[in-house]
C-alpha cells in the first residue's frame, strides 16, 4: 500500500507527537483503558521509541516495506491514546459546544435578519433559530454558524504565510491549501472535512501573526494552539481516512467505551 506524499510528512510529524502524548499520559493509564497487558504495552512504548531515534526526515529516504511496520504502529500509538482521553475528548467537544453557541446564534440570527430586510427567507435558517435553545439543537446551530463563515474564513487563508513552518509542517499546511481551493467551488452542505481544514487553517494564519507579533516570537495564545497542534489537526482531517487511524480499524476499541 502506498500512501501520499502529504501523508508521508504527516506520519513523521504524528509519530514523535504520538509518543509525546503517551508519555504524558503514563504507561499505567495506558494499560488501564486498552485490552493490551502490561508486558505488550510496555513492549510497544519501547518499540515506538526506537524507531523514532532512527527515523528519518525525509520520507523518500524511506522504503515502501518500513512505511507498512511505520503505519502500524501509528495505528497502534494513536488507538491507544485514543482509548485512554475518549472521557477527556468529549468533555472538550461540550466545552467547545457551549463557548461556540452564543456566537453562532447571533451570527445566524443576524444573517437571517438581513436576508428578511431583502425580502428573501430561508425556511431551513428559521427553523434552527426556533429550535436553537433545544440542547439536542446545539451542536446543529454551531455547524451551521461554521457552514456560513466558509467564504470569509477562505478568503483569509490565501493570506496564510508558512516560512515559518518546519518542512513537513509547510507540506501538510500547502496540500490543505490546495484542497479547499480545489473543493470549495463543490463545496458540501454539512459540515465536513472540507470545513474543519478550512478552519484550522484559518485558526493557524491566526496564530502565526500573534505569534510574530509577541516579544522574542513567544507563544501570544493557549498552549493547546500552538502551531504544530494545529498542524497535526489538519493532517488528521486531510489523512485520517487515508491512514486508517480510527480506533475501530484495529479493533482494540472497548465497543461501549
Amino acid at each position: 500500500m502506498s500512501i501520499s506524499e502529504g501523508a508521508q510528512h504527516y506520519v513523521l510529524m504524528l509519530m514523535p507527537s504520538l509518543l509525546q502524548d503517551i508519555e504524558k499520559l503514563g504507561l499505567r493509564r495506558i494499560i488501564r483503558t486498552s485490552d493490551f497487558s502490561e508486558q505488550e504495552v510496555t513492549a510497544l512504548y519501547f518499540e515506538f521509541v526506537s524507531i523514532k531515534r532512527v527515523l528519518p526526515d525525509n520520507p523518500e529516504s524511506i522504503e515502501l516495506a518500513v512505511w507498512q511496520h511505520l503505519l502500524h504502529c501509528v495505528r497502534v500509538m494513536s488507538s491507544l491514546v485514543n482509548l485512554a482521553t475518549a472521557e477527556d475528548l468529549e468533555r472538550a467537544r461540550e466545552t467547545a459546544i457551549r463557548r461556540y453557541l452564543p456566537h453562532a446564534k447571533e451570527s445566524l440570527k443576524n444573517e437571517y435578519e438581513q436576508m428578511r430586510s431583502e425580502g428573501k427567507v430561508d425556511f431551513r435558517l428559521a427553523g434552527l433559530l426556533r429550535q436553537g435553545d433545544l440542547p439536542e439543537n446545539a451542536g446543529q446551530v454551531c455547524l451551521e454558524a461554521i457552514r456560513r463563515e466558509r467564504q470569509q474564513r477562505v478568503e483569509s487563508i490565501k493570506c496564510l504565510e508558512i516560512e515559518h513552518l518546519s518542512g513537513h509542517e509547510a507540506f501538510v499546511v500547502e496540500a490543505a491549501r490546495a484542497y479547499v481551493m480545489a473543493e470549495i467551488n463543490d463545496a458540501p452542505e454539512d459540515f465536513g472535512t472540507l470545513d474543519l481544514v478550512i478552519r484550522l487553517l484559518d485558526l493557524l494564519r491566526l496564530v502565526l501573526v500573534l505569534e510574530s507579533r509577541s516579544p522574542g516570537g513567544a507563544s501570544a495564545v493557549s498552549s493547546n494552539f500552538t502551531v504544530g497542534n494545529i498542524v497535526l489537526g489538519i493532517g488528521n482531517a486531510m489523512y485520517r481516512g487515508e491512514l486508517g487511524l480510527t480506533v475501530s480499524a484495529l479493533g482494540l476499541a472497548r465497543v461501549n467505551k
